[in-house]
């Protein structure tokens, strides 16, 4: 059986500076979120007076983008997203969910049958480039300052690269190897479970697949000045069981060992502020994933059409997002 990459899809990297800064959008999978928790020094204590009760600290972000364009080139594309987390004293818990949706029409001409081809017509087909949505949760327990606990779960699904759902949970330990007001530096190691629904094919079942995983992170943010900062991660994720309902990328059939579907992500931020809860963030998000999953049939296919039995095309191995985004945090 013979494997063909896909095509891959063009990207689409706007930054409109307006009313609103638009985030750029790219026909890939949801973005992932990398965070991790950072606890507060030790406040000074007088055994005198009574210990106050523990500060509750909450943040809320909110950010959005919308793309329209009409006439030569028509599409409607929009990101929305929003990020909340509530620590007190040694607990904090993180919540993070994203959507992206845009549809673009392009033109396609209507030939004869002859030899060789006449155009004799213009066809205008509007297909959906973005289709994702990401919603996640992460607790983390502090032990001491520089270490602790964590645990998270997230649901999520991206049409365009053939998931109709994936999702699972990961557990581990965090430790902050640097600690200063300007620099922290964190790594982790954990467990990470994922399962992974597929968009289904005509004339073919796709079965769901499970993997299991060791989870590697290392993150750091450094403060530039007291209004500028960056950051940057890369979390790698080495399957440890055998899938065996997965299609192999190498071969089209049933069958991934272990430590052949190595995913990695990386991301890298600049933030700064424009004024007081108003900043702006430029990022770069690589996704990697050593057997991507099957693709579905192209918009715009004939009904009931279906992939040749030893045709199977596979999504793109790597995804990548650059983005520029206004950020308003409420609290």
């Amino acid at each position: 059986m013979s494997v063909c990459p896909a095509r891959k899809l063009p990207l689409v990297a706007t930054a409109t500076f307006s009313l609103l800064l638009l985030p750029a959008l790219a026909a890939a999978q949801s973005t992932p979120k990398f965070e991790y928790g950072k606890a507060d020094a030790p406040a000074k204590v007088d055994p005198a007076k009574p210990a106050p009760p523990p500060k509750v600290e909450w943040k809320v972000q909110a950010k959005g983008g919308l793309l329209l364009t009409t006439g030569n080139s028509e599409s409607k594309n929009g990101t929305l997203g929003l990020d909340a987390s509530r620590k007190e004293g040694n607990n904090k818990l993180a919540l993070t969910g994203a959507f992206a949706y845009g549809r673009s029409t392009t033109v396609s001409p209507i030939v004869t049958a002859d030899m060789p081809p006449v155009i004799i017509g213009l066809d205008r087909q509007t297909v959906t480039t973005i289709d994702s949505w990401i919603s996640k949760g992460r607790y983390d327990r502090f032990f001491t300052t520089n270490n602790s606990g964590y645990a998270s779960a997230q649901a999520a699904a991206d049409q365009i690269a053939g998931k109709t759902f994936y999702g699972g949970g990961q557990i581990g330990y965090s430790r902050q190897l640097v600690n200063t007001p300007k620099n922290v530096l964190v790594t982790e190691l954990g467990y990470d479970y994922s399962y992974e629904r597929y968009v289904q094919q005509t004339g073919k079942t796709i079965d769901p697949v499970s993997i299991q995983s060791a989870r590697l992170f290392a993150g750091e943010t450094l403060k530039l000045s007291a209004t500028t900062g960056v950051a940057a991660s890369v979390e790698a994720l080495f399957n440890l069981n055998t899938e065996g309902k997965a299609i192999n990328v190498n071969t089209g059939m049933p069958g991934v060992n272990a430590f052949k579907d190595t995913r990695i992500n990386g991301k890298a931020s600049l933030t700064t502020n424009l004024h007081k809860q108003l900043s702006i963030a430029f990022g770069f998000t690589l996704r990697y994933d050593q057997n991507p999953a099957p693709l579905p049939l192209p918009a715009g296919a004939p009904p009931g059409a279906a992939y040749a039995p030893n045709f199977v095309p596979f999504a793109d191995k790597v995804d990548t997002l650059t983005e520029a985004t206004l950020i308003y945090t409420f609290l």
